[in-house]
């Protein structure tokens, strides 16, 4: 099957690439809301991570607050370093369930991050300017520039990311503009699918 890796900075438009292929008719298997779903009340990552960090990181609802614990594991590198020992076998044993399910022509594995063993046809990396990425992420999580700035700093910077993409797709300008982007990639990437 012809898969296309797409990954992308914090606030790049990750979310909002997935949902544009999706809408197509591309399966996305999303790495993201692997993990989200898997932090969920009774789930497997759910009860570790209430044991590690206390009820304290959860919400009224009983369900883990994400804002708090990205602030636990922005603030303290060990803490970061624990969630993703945790996280990221199980989010591996879903994606594998996953791409078993998939019945579109092509796919989409989506995550914020892999490394050189992960292997795709293409792979699409979605960049967008710091200050931008500051705005949208201050916006989004209504949080302090200083926190926004922490989740930036975090992850691999975008010169080493840039390095994975066969197509990089740098959104600085309207939604409009980043979909007609978009499109642009999903129409390759049928032809090439379809060879």
């Amino acid at each position: 099957m012809f898969t296309v890796g797409l990954t992308g900075g914090v606030a790049a438009g990750k979310s909002t690439a997935t949902n544009f292929f999706i809408e197509k008719g591309i399966t996305v298997v999303d790495a993201d809301i692997i993990s989200r779903n898997l932090q969920l009340r009774g789930e497997e990552g759910y009860e570790k991570i209430v044991k590690k960090f206390s009820d304290e990181i959860l919400d009224s609802n009983g369900e883990i607050d994400r804002k708090k614990i990205r602030e636990i594991a922005f603030s303290e590198p060990k803490n970061k370093k624990w969630l993703e020992d945790l996280m990221h076998p199980i989010i591996g044993n879903e994606v594998i369930k996953q791409f078993e399910k998939v019945e579109s022509v092509w796919a989409i594995y989506s995550a914020p991050l892999w490394s050189r063993k992960n292997v795709f046809n293409r792979t699409l990396v979605i960049d967008a300017p710091e200050e931008i990425q500051l705005q949208r992420i201050i916006e989004r999580d209504n949080c302090s520039k200083e926190v926004a700035e922490q989740v930036i700093a975090q992850q691999i910077s975008s010169i080493e990311r840039n390095c994975y993409a066969t197509d990089l797709l740098i959104n600085d300008s309207s939604l409009e503009e980043f979909k007609n982007k978009l499109q642009f990639y999903f129409e390759l990437y049928n032809n090439l699918a379809n060879e």
